[in-house]
C-alpha cells in the first residue's frame, strides 16, 4: 500500500504473511547399492523412529512501513519500521488456516527502527 499524503510526506506499507504446512509419506533412504540402475534398488523404504513425526509447520510474517517526508526541496527525512515474527514446528498439527494466521500473531516479534536524514546542501 502506498498512500500519498501530500506531495512532500508519503507512507508506504509492504506486509508478507506466509503459513505452511505438511507431511512427509514414502520417506526413502539410500540402500547398499546407491548406483544401481533401478530406482527400486538405489533406494528403500525408511522407517522412522516411533516417536517421529514425519510433518512440519512453518509460519512467517515480514512487514516494512517507510514514511518519507521531504522538508525542504531536496532535503527528505525517512523513517522506517521492519517488523518480523517466525516460528517452526517439527510436527504439521491441526489447525486450520484462521487459527494458523492467528497463531502468527502470538509469535515474539522482531523490530527494527531506523531514521535516515538527507540535506541539500547549496550555494
Amino acid at each position: 500500500m502506498s498512500y500519498t499524503m501530500t506531495p512532500d510526506l508519503t507512507l508506504q506499507v509492504y506486509a508478507q504473511p506466509f503459513a505452511t504446512k505438511g507431511e512427509y509419506s514414502n520417506v526413502r533412504e539410500l540402500s547398499a547399492t546407491p548406483r544401481a540402475p533401478e530406482y527400486e534398488n538405489r533406494y528403500q523404504p525408511y522407517t522412522p523412529p516411533p516417536t517421529a513425526d514425519l510433518g512440519f509447520n512453518f509460519k512467517q510474517l515480514r512487514s516494512n512501513t517507510v514514511l518519507r517526508w521531504e522538508y525542504r526541496p531536496g532535503s527528505t527525512l525517512f523513517a522506517v519500521w521492519t517488523h518480523g515474527r517466525e516460528g517452526f514446528l517439527p510436527v504439521a498439527g491441526n489447525l486450520n488456516w484462521r487459527q494458523e494466521y492467528d497463531n502468527l500473531f502470538e509469535l515474539h516479534p522482531d523490530n527494527t527502527f531506523l531514521i535516515k536524514v538527507a540535506y541539500w546542501l547549496s550555494r
